[in-house]
């Protein structure tokens, strides 16, 4: 139980979909609504590092079998819900695509082979994926280092992430890899808890108030890898929070979040656009009720069932031998 961390997942989905659901129903996209889009991602990638890294740390296991039981999980984790919706966009909509625009959809690989993604909110995925990669070496490397190496590495990271906009699209990964880093950084510092659990909600929104604040108001590339870092040393400072009907609401958003994630947007394009001639309630109806039914019966019938599935499979094919954890 982590109600710090579904917190912070529930805030990263809350912040994306109230972003595209103003700039759809007013048909603006405004600076502000861009810089909500873009933290609720990059609070997502600190999220998702920290509870990978957290994750190997359970497993203690060592060596290709660590490798192949996280890599298969991962795969079972991300890829069907992200294809069900994939091939769901390429069916019902009405552009035409090439076959190898849909098998680069389909295997998170746009940005490698600069192909269009099928939805605008799928840019962050091939992100994640190829940062999977690299969470196991991390993992390897630091977890009987001191917490001073990964903040070098951060700091190291910051001059490649800029530069890499004047190099190639293709490893635009590498742009966020401050992002990851911090919850990188929050794992390796974890159990030194000092702050009570209550200052956590605070202790976020300042974080999230300072990003409007930070460098270049579009890329904002300064806002993103500094409040990642904040959040990421924040974290591990502070008690998990105790407010029961707060941590239920977080637990809830948290779980269906990757549903939302990828279901909100086409949701509110036929809500608010294909629907725009009905009236207003009728609308918000179907947007509000669907934003909610689809991923939560995406969960049960697809995303929860495929993470059983991953699990079970490294089970058998016996890659879940337990090594004597690392001193």
């Amino acid at each position: 139980m982590q109600p710090n961390l579904d917190l912070l997942r529930a805030v990263a989905v809350l912040f994306v979909l109230v972003s595209h659901t103003i700039t759809v129903v007013t048909g603006k996209m405004t600076l502000d609504l861009h810089r909500w889009g873009q933290l609720g991602v990059v609070l997502f990638f600190v999220h998702t590092a920290l509870v990978l890294m957290q994750s190997l740390e359970r497993q203690q296991l060592t060596g290709s079998t660590m490798f192949k039981r996280f890599y298969v999980q991962r795969i079972f984790r991300i890829y069907p819900l992200a294809i069900v919706f994939i091939t769901s966009i390429f069916i019902l909509g009405s552009k035409q695509w090439t076959p190898f625009a849909m098998f680069s959809n389909l295997t998170l690989t746009q940005n490698l082979f600069y192909v269009g993604y099928a939805s605008g909110v799928l840019w962050s995925l091939p992100l994640e994926v190829q940062m999977y990669i690299c969470l196991p070496i991390l993992y390897i490397f630091f977890r009987n280092r001191p917490v001073s190496w990964l903040l070098v590495l951060w700091v190291l990271s910051v001059p490649v992430a800029y530069a890499v906009p004047f190099i190639s699209g293709r490893i635009n990964m590498l742009e966020f890899v401050p992002c990851f880093l911090g919850g990188v950084i929050a794992w390796r510092m974890q159990g030194h808890e000092k702050l009570p659990g209550w200052a956590w909600p605070p202790l976020l929104a300042v974080c999230c108030i300072a990003f409007f604040y930070l460098a270049d108001p579009w890329n904002n590339d300064y806002g993103r890898w500094v409040v990642c870092l904040v959040v990421g040393l924040i974290i591990p400072q502070v008690r998990q929070l105790k407010q029961a009907s707060l941590n239920a609401f977080s637990k809830t958003v948290a779980k269906y979040s990757y549903g939302i994630y990828l279901f909100h947007y086409p949701l509110l394009e036929f809500a608010f656009e294909t629907l725009a001639d009905r009236p207003y309630a009728v609308q918000w109806g179907v947007f509000l009720i669907s934003v909610t039914g689809i991923p939560f019966v995406a969960y049960h019938l697809i995303e929860h069932p495929m993470i059983k599935l991953g699990h079970a499979w490294t089970e058998r094919k016996g890659t879940a031998k337990v090594v004597a954890p690392a001193a």
